[in-house]
């Protein structure tokens, strides 16, 4: 007994119940962040929240050998960070400051005072320019000059607040059309309603920088409407008993802020201004490490173009570096990568003009554009190493289902790959002091995310009795779409799989996100959900359908104008892959899926009710004139000026086509996406006289569900559902 004792003992494997998986989510702790090497590259330090079986297990600091060995809690006395070098300051041998309302100017050798301004109006902010022959400051919102010489002042900007242009066509007015379109009663309501329309006025304040070489002041001016309503969510379970009024966003279609970049040479009092060539916005300028140069990036109000200017201050000349335009939307995954060489003779960026994000440089003067990598990939999380001359980025070259951290040279001469990664978007890395050793973390797609360091997996994060359970590595197989392109889907095949059995499309949600690929997926409960519904006897397709990030600009843009459209397609195209290829009976299949994947599971049950006969949407999307503007404005336009994008894209626009059994869950203080959309969406299936839904909803959730239980509840009700409509064999 004795010797039976020492024995190893397995751990018990986890029950595949939905409350236990719900539950074992406090088995699978948090992944390792914030990787930071030692200036001497010798260790490394890191945060990790090792699972405890508690609720939320708490990040703690650790340290690691260089060689992968001595993990140890906490972080020795010892250990000295690695800091980047920044940009040597001259040391200034004089200062301005404002005394009694007055100039001054110290001499900090010295100490010797001297007064400049003689004058009532106020000052703020002096500063030294023009080899300390002048002084700038503000005042009453504009910038002036001093002369150190006589004091004699000039007046540099004259800026004054711009009216935002009014129009007649406004979403608030497409809002009221389109809810009277809708439906045949509204309630009489009692009571007075607080600031109904809910608008406060606008202005500017303008914030002036000095260019690195002291010649030139610039300011960006802001033209900001009037604020838009914004919406309220109604929290109903407070400590007061009273209902409380979130305010959230403005919907889309409001008016958005424009604006312009303002610079001016300080020493002629010559103005330039830069602005986007159509209404839009624009950024302040980044000035080159030698201060010879700038650019200000800038982007049309309606996503479509974008800009680099450069900026000569030797000349005051503007020139575009770089211009870019979609007819659908300017995006892609690294969008906003944008900086200098050390050497301030190019500006690097990203640009998704040759289909795929890729690394750019545009020369300092404009004349030239080279692209430093090339391809049908993605680049993405561009870091600049300035010791090793090199740009270190996340690749996708090979296959879009894995990642790999790469490195290409300032000149574009040597590009090679450094270490695997993974897809995991939670995942970090950190190159070493002498760039030899990259530490990772990456996952599988049956194990979280793990520290690795020299090849060497240094933290196991979930319990032992997690580890220990069914996780199955499912396959990446391709679905062939109508249009002859493939869509990248995970397969969960059952055991023992019989021709004729049932099979569930997951929709993952965001839109534009990634989650068919070689790692741990960002929707952890609803893979192991899955092995539940497998091991019922479901197939399951989880789909990277169009508009899904990975694939490049025509598969993000897929769903221009239409969502719900091609988007969609790719999930009927996976019910008939579910169909040819397992043998699944086309009349039990379901649909299933949360924010945007509640989206397209709404489409899926009221524009093809014949595929799915039963759907579960959560924190859905109803109608799209009701979310906010930067996420759908991009996409469909402004409602008041694409009305037909709106309507074919709403799925409130399409629930007489309902057939099949549908399920509805929301939490009732979602924030992103408002529970008034399935309120609305109630009344109309109400008016409709549909029969065969359900709505379940979550007083004190919001977007993200934070309690397990309301987790437990809500996927027990999507099983209930399957299980009553399409899991037993009908007839």
């Amino acid at each position: 007994m004795l010797f039976a004792s020492l024995l190893p003992t397995t751990p018990p494997r986890i029950e595949l119940t939905v409350e236990s998986v719900m539950q074992c989510v406090s088995q699978l702790g948090h992944p390792p962040r914030g990787l930071r090497w030692s200036e001497d590259g010798r260790m490394l330090r890191f945060s990790w929240a090792k699972a405890d079986g508690s609720a939320e297990a708490p990040y703690k600091e650790y340290t690691v050998q260089r060689d992968g060995t001595m993990l140890k809690q906490g972080v020795p006395t010892t250990f000295t960070e690695r800091n980047t070098p920044g940009r040597p300051q001259a040391k200034p041998t004089k200062e301005a400051y404002i005394s009694e309302g007055e100039i001054f100017i110290r001499d900090l050798e010295t100490k010797a005072t001297r007064r400049i301004t003689s004058s009532k109006e106020s000052k703020e902010d002096p500063q030294l320019v023009l080899n300390d022959e002048a002084v700038l400051y503000t005042s009453a919102g504009n910038m002036f000059r001093a002369s150190v010489a006589d004091g004699k002042s000039t007046q540099l900007t004259k800026l004054v607040s711009v009216p935002y242009p009014a129009s007649d066509k406004t979403s608030v007015a497409a809002l009221a059309k389109a809810q009277s379109e809708l439906f045949k009663d509204f309630p009489r309501v009692g009571g007075t309603r607080t600031n109904p329309s809910g608008r406060v006025g606008g202005g500017f304040g303008p914030f002036f920088t000095v260019s690195p070489g002291r010649t030139h002041i610039s300011t960006v001016i802001a033209q900001i409407p009037p604020s838009g309503r914004a919406a309220e969510v109604p929290n109903y379970v407070t400590r007061t008993g009273f209902t409380e009024m979130l305010s959230t966003y403005s919907k889309v279609g409001e008016p958005q802020s424009r604006s312009k970049l303002v610079v001016v040479d300080i020493k002629s009092g010559v103005s330039i201004e830069i602005s986007p060539l159509r209404p839009g916005r624009i950024g302040g300028l980044s000035w080159s490490p030698d201060g010879k140069h700038a650019y200000a990036v800038a982007s049309t109000e309606d996503n479509k173009d974008s800009w680099i200017f450069g900026f000569d201050p030797s000349t005051n000349k503007v020139s575009i570096l770089w211009n870019e335009h979609d007819d659908a939307w300017i995006g892609g995954p690294s969008r906003g990568t944008v900086g200098w060489l050390p050497d301030s003779s190019a500006v690097y960026f990203t640009s998704e003009r040759s289909g795929y994000s890729h690394l750019m440089l545009a020369s300092a003067d404009g004349t030239s554009i080279k692209a430093l990598t090339e391809g049908k990939f993605e680049v993405d999380g561009v870091r600049m190493e300035t010791e090793r001359n090199r740009f270190v980025y996340v690749s996708s070259e090979g296959s879009p289902s894995k990642r790999h951290i790469d490195f290409v040279t300032f000149d574009g001469k040597s590009r090679a790959k450094l270490a695997d990664y993974s897809a995991d978007e939670d995942a970090s890395f950190a190159v070493s002091p002498d760039g030899k050793e990259v530490a990772v973390v990456r996952s599988t797609s049956n194990r979280p995310p793990e520290l690795f360091v020299n090849g060497v997996q240094v933290t196991t994060t979930p319990t032992r009795e997690w580890l220990a359970g069914p996780w199955i590595d499912p396959p990446i197989v391709t679905v062939p779409a109508r249009d002859g392109l493939g869509v990248p889907a995970r397969l969960y095949k059952p055991k023992g799989w019989r021709r004729g059995g049932p099979a569930v499309i997951f929709i993952h949600g965001a839109g534009y996100l990634q989650n068919v690929y070689d790692g741990w997926s960002h929707y952890f409960r609803e893979y192991m959900f899955h092995h539940i519904l497998m091991e019922r006897g479901y197939a399951v397709l989880d789909i990277d359908y169009r508009g899904s990030a990975g694939y490049g600009k025509a598969w993000r843009t897929g769903i221009y104008r239409h969502m719900g459209g091609k988007d969609l397609d790719d999930a009927v195209d996976g019910a008939k892959y579910l169909v040819k290829e397992l043998g699944v009976d086309s009349k039990r299949i379901g649909i299933y899926g949360g924010s945007y994947g509640g989206f397209l599971t709404l489409m899926a049950m009221f524009t093809t009710p014949d595929v799915f006969a039963a759907g579960a949407a959560l924190r859905p999307v109803t109608d799209w004139a009701h979310y906010n503007h930067g996420y759908t404005a991009p996409i469909l336009n402004l409602p008041q000026n694409d009305p037909e994008a709106y309507r074919q894209s709403s799925p409130i626009y399409h629930a007489e086509g309902l057939k099949g059994a549908l399920l509805i869950c929301h939490g009732m203080v979602d924030t992103n996406v408002h529970f008034q959309d399935t309120v609305r969406l109630i009344e109309r299936l109400i008016e409709l006289g549909k029969t065969n839904w359900s709505v379940a909803p979550y007083p004190i959730e919001d977007h993200a569900f934070r309690r397990a239980e309301s987790w437990t509840d809500e996927y027990r009700r999507i099983l209930e559902l399957f299980e009553r409509s399409i899991g037993r064999r009908q007839g």
